[in-house]
């Protein structure tokens, strides 16, 4: 099977949020490298293979009364909210209009198959014509008590191949321990393609060693794993949507716009063409007023303590083991955004007369507070654009542009709507 073209790469990203230029000129091999990190955090790899290869010899069985179905299941908030309303009104998930749902579906199917004894199936296209995978499953392990990893051979099929694919069929049919009827799993050409991409990504980082018994008709496949597939986390579409060069185009950027700061180019011709759409952001910002004040990072009388948070994009099992961590007010921040312009949404502290307010990025990168003690008239500017005309929410938050001005600062334009689709996600935090 061909490897992803271009445009379906950048399908996918798109299905898993991941948002770039359609006429990108990222160059092939910049655009697989967001392809493998995007994949990488679906799988969460970092978090559960922490120092790979995977050697399959060192881990235990996946427990016997624990379905692996259940262990495969990932989501989030917002799609459990979307299921939920799909529910009320009756309807069924969509399929094939989202590669990476339609994955994840998938691999919810061979947990299932696998749960019922079934050992071996095919993956194969709705029509049934042009192209399958061969899947014989050989194991699933425990990596810890919420993931099982799921070994396996594979093989493409396609039409130059059909008759090396049907032998396989008849070899596993004849076999005894074999159900002895066909488990036949709808999945998509473009589907097919993000799963060998997955298993090619994954075979890389399975031990050397490890050398399963083939069959006969078997010498072709592939050895590999699968993880549990899951939607990205806040802080990963955070990652991959930075820096995604041009706003065009794509390639690598060499000027801003010297009116507003607020975004890149990689030449004159892209800014121009650019324009139609860049003015209104641009003449909203020019001429703003900007107001720098000091930020810390925990709350007086927090220090110490421990703290999670979480959004709609926030999951029990792909932020559960990271989201708590303790508050040190000394730790400086980290600056992703350089000295670029980029959205915060202020919100006030509870009461008339509110203590604090919140300023945090899209991507949680920037976390921090203003105090009224720090800034008695900063605090208070922000306070009453919040509650007047160009604020709303109820007078309890609005969102502004911002610049990072040094390690504990950040300059606010106070009085200039933003004038973009603003991307936010619901936000809340325990202590």
């Amino acid at each position: 099977m061909d490897s992803l073209s271009r445009q379906e790469t950048l399908a996918i990203l798109s299905g898993m949020g991941v948002e770039l230029p359609p006429a990108t000129k990222l160059p092939d091999e910049a655009l697989q490298k967001r392809l493998r990190q995007a994949l990488n955090g679906a799988q969460f790899v970092s978090n559960v293979l922490p120092d790979p290869p995977l050697n399959p010899a060192t881990l235990s069985a996946w427990p016997s009364g624990h379905e692996v179905y259940e262990g495969v299941r990932r989501g989030n908030f917002h799609e459990a909210q979307q299921n939920y309303q799909a529910k009320l009104q009756g309807k069924e998930a969509e399929l094939y209009k989202n590669p990476m749902l339609d994955a994840r579906q998938t691999l919810m199917g061979i947990a299932r198959w696998w749960d019922e004894g079934h050992r071996w199936m095919v993956l194969q296209d709705p029509d049934s014509e042009q192209c399958a995978i061969n899947i014989r499953l050989l194991s699933v392990l425990e990596l810890d008590k919420d993931t099982p990893v799921i070994i396996l051979l594979y093989q493409s099929v396609t039409r130059a191949t059909v008759m090396e694919g049907l032998q396989w069929l008849h070899q596993m049919q004849d076999k005894q321990d074999s159900p002895g009827y066909l488990v036949n799993i709808k999945c998509t050409a473009l589907e097919q393609k993000l799963l060998l991409k997955i298993l090619a990504i994954n075979a890389k980082l399975l031990s050397s060693t490890y050398k399963p018994k083939k069959e006969s008709s078997e010498q072709n496949f592939k050895v590999s794993f699968l993880l549990p597939l899951g939607p990205l986390s806040f802080e990963d579409v955070g990652k991959l949507n930075n820096d995604t060069g041009c706003v065009l185009c794509g390639r690598k950027t060499t000027s801003r716009c010297s009116q507003c700061q607020s975004v890149a180019y990689c030449s004159s011709d892209c800014q121009k063409a650019d324009w139609p759409n860049h003015k209104r952001v641009c003449r909203a910002l020019n001429g703003g007023t900007w107001h720098t004040a000091r930020f810390v990072t925990v709350l007086p009388g927090l220090e110490g303590m421990y703290a999670a948070s979480f959004n709609k994009h926030s999951s029990r099992t792909s932020d559960g083991r990271n989201a708590v961590r303790k508050l040190d007010a000394s730790v400086i921040p980290p600056n992703p955004h350089g000295n670029r312009l980029f959205l915060v949404k202020l919100q006030a502290s509870l009461g008339n007369t509110p203590s604090s307010i919140m300023a945090y990025d899209r991507q949680r990168s920037v976390d921090a507070y203003f105090l009224l003690n720090d800034n008695p008239e900063v605090f208070m500017e922000i306070l009453q654009e919040m509650r007047g005309p160009r604020g709303g929410y109820g007078g309890v938050k609005m969102y502004r542009w911002a610049k990072r001005v040094s390690d504990w600062e950040l300059s606010i334009c106070m009085d200039k709507e933003p004038q973009t689709e603003i991307k936010w996600l619901p936000y809340s935090r325990f202590m």
